[in-house]
């Protein structure tokens, strides 16, 4: 009888397992994309909750020439899709809904008679299925470069790919389009709106291929052929794959600069001098250069330099030049992604990876300065915080800072060394970044190193205080709690205690103002006090830390901080976290003893609640202030 029980229970199992796989939710293949940088297609997925089949493999066929794979239990969300490729071996690739019961996509590759199929490979990664030919060596996975600091002009010679979904495209007759209405449609459609003329402006059942070559001697990386102007910045737009260097500025007169590598600019628009602000509001002024054979370069002639950020389009097409004031970083996408998952690697003892994985195609910026790296992710939401300290705990990118922008956006933030070298890829599909820093070479210590001593100061008793962040940079942000309001407020509580002590104080920011960092230190400068004092809110990626640090970087600022932070901690009922050597740029390039005081955490919800209240407030400004006090007597 128990054999029989058994049996039965085991039968019952079975119908119950199978039933769950024929109802069983089905993956969704998005769409199907080339990078010909490095012969990968693409096919972005997304997974139910079963997965996909992890052992892939290629059927032949032949009459015509072909092999096939199957994704099964997935649908093919839209028309059936088509590459098709000049000068190659493999002639196309067909993707389509093969039957609906099962559900059963089919991938289908055609190549010219005698092709070593082995040269092509089938993988699935992280959910979504690569398609690579070693007949060219693949150099980043599914990854183009976006930003890299090494970047080379490279002697591209031809075109490889040219044709995306088949469906009905209407070729332009000229590339000068009417702007769209919108900073959304400029990013989102910068790329259909710029495909080069063709004569006869007729409409076709495929993509129309376009060969570059013989005209740009570039294998499809970046022609800019056009450019708009709107709200207060600058669209590049044209085809191909952007890849931008870090800025840079000059003076006389003051401007900023950015180099594209692997771009040929349109000679119609090359050195134009563009007006940023048609209205008069501003006197900006940009050109497109082609700077060498293989380098363009953009750059903007403006009083307020150093407050242009590149905004990069979810497909990598465009970049958005702006004054960082004038963005209004929610409407430059209409579609929100949230931060699904991260990945690290060493690489080597010098060299680590992150690639962050999102719902959706990212919009975003990437600011570098010699002390740390910014990347702001535009309209991303959300993000699963364990799921992160997790992924990031006890790797290079432990120290990986996230925080809020106003209603949708997350800024990541990274100290980095001068010397470091940082690449950033994105997936072709426009949902994942890939963040490499190679470590620069160790400043070398020396016997004959000059001893760095603070500068002599020409007014005694004279205070320079920072409040952080401020106008568009709100530093960081929860529960719809500022940064930026609360160092402000502070910072005019302790300049208020040290006026009426008789002491002379000097704001970098008496409102709600944009001040740059090098604005902040030329400010402190030209005042010449005795001492400067920068204050923030700090913010982790865990909700957990709580506390009070106080950071210097010049040795003789540390008895500052040390008598700073002793006050602090006497005033302050929370979380002594010491003193910490950090070379942030403000208490870096200043030359009289410097400190920056990180006064709570915004991210904790017990200190957050206290950060606003008038009480702690007031506590810590009297703190602060009575530290400045003492130490000023001190070194008379």
């Amino acid at each position: 009888m128990k054999r029989v029980l058994f049996f039965i229970t085991l039968f019952i199992m079975f119908l119950l397992q199978s039933f769950a796989c024929v109802n069983a939710e089905p993956s969704k293949v998005m769409s199907m994309h080339y990078d010909d940088s490095s012969s990968v297609v693409f096919l972005n997925i997304v997974e139910s909750s079963e997965g996909l089949q992890k052992n892939l493999k290629f059927s032949k066929l032949e009459n015509p020439n072909r092999i096939y794979f199957d994704i099964e239990n997935a649908v093919l969300i839209g028309e059936k899709q088509q590459l098709v490729f000049d000068k190659s071996q493999i002639k196309e690739i067909r993707l389509s809904q093969f039957t609906t019961d099962p559900d059963v996509v089919r991938g289908v590759i055609t190549f010219e008679e005698g092709f070593d199929t082995s040269k092509i490979k089938l993988l699935n990664i992280n959910g979504n299925i690569l398609i690579k030919c070693s007949v060219i060596s693949l150099k980043n996975d599914y990854f183009n470069p976006v930003y890299d600091e090494t970047s080379q002009n490279l002697p591209y010679s031809s075109v490889v790919v040219n044709s995306q979904v088949v469906q009905k495209v209407a070729i332009p007759q000229t590339s000068n389009i009417k702007a769209p209405n919108s900073v959304v449609a400029d990013i989102q459609k910068a790329f259909e709106n710029s495909i080069l003329s063709n004569s006869d402006g007729k409409s076709y059942d495929s993509v129309v291929s376009v060969d570059l070559s013989s005209d740009l001697k570039l294998r499809t990386k970046y022609f800019i052929n056009g450019y708009y102007i709107k709200n207060g910045g600058l669209l590049v737009n044209g085809s191909g794959q952007i890849t931008a260097s870090k800025m840079f500025y000059l003076d006389n007169p003051k401007r900023v600069a950015i180099d594209l590598a692997n771009s040929f600019v349109d000679k119609n628009i090359r050195n134009k001098e563009i007006k940023i602000c048609p209205d008069g509001s501003c006197k900006d002024v940009a050109k497109i250069g082609q700077f060498e054979y293989n380098k363009a370069r953009v750059v903007v002639t403006s009083e307020h330099a150093e407050k242009y950020i590149p905004v990069f389009s979810a497909d990598s097409q465009s970049m958005f030049f702006i004054n960082a004031d004038k963005l209004k970083h929610t409407e430059l996408s209409s579609s929100v992604s949230n931060l699904a998952k991260a990945y690290v690697r060493k690489i080597d003892n010098k060299t680590n990876e992150l690639i962050l994985s999102f719902t959706e195609p990212v919009v975003h910026s990437i600011l570098r300065n010699d002390n740390s790296l910014n990347m702001y992710l535009f309209n991303v939401k959300s993000y699963n915080e364990m799921d992160l300290i997790k992924t990031l705990q006890n790797s290079y990118y432990k120290d990986l800072t996230l925080s809020l922008l106003p209603q949708v956006g997350i800024r990541a933030t990274m100290k980095i060394n001068k010397d470091d070298v940082v690449k950033i890829d994105q997936s072709i599909d426009g949902k994942a970044i890939r963040l490499t820093i190679k470590k620069g070479a160790e400043p070398v210590q020396t016997s004959t190193t000059p001893v760095i001593t603070a500068k002599k100061t020409k007014i005694k008793g004279k205070v320079v205080l920072d409040a952080g962040h401020g106008g568009s940079d709100y530093g960081a942000i929860r529960e719809g709690i500022n940064e930026k309001d609360i160092t402000l407020d502070i910072t005019q509580r302790v300049a208020s205690i040290l006026k009426s002590k008789g002491y002379k104080v000097a704001l970098t920011r008496s409102d709600d103002t944009y001040v740059s960092l090098q604005d902040r230190v030329d400010f402190s400068e030209k005042e010449t006090p005795e001492i400067f004092v920068s204050i923030h809110v700090n913010s982790a990626v865990a909700t957990e830390p709580k506390g009070i640090e106080t950071h210097y970087y010049h040795d003789y600022s540390k008895e500052l901080a040390n008598v700073v932070h002793t006050h602090l901690m006497k005033a302050i009922d929370t979380k002594d976290r010491g003193l910490v050597k950090s070379k942030f740029y403000v208490i870096n390039h200043t030359t009289v003893p410097a400190i920056l005081v990180e006064t709570g955490f915004i991210s904790n919800a017990e200190e957050r609640s206290e950060l606003v209240t008038d009480t702690r407030k007031q506590k810590t400004a009297k703190a602060i202030a009575e530290g400045i006090i003492e130490y000023i007597k001190s070194q008379k």
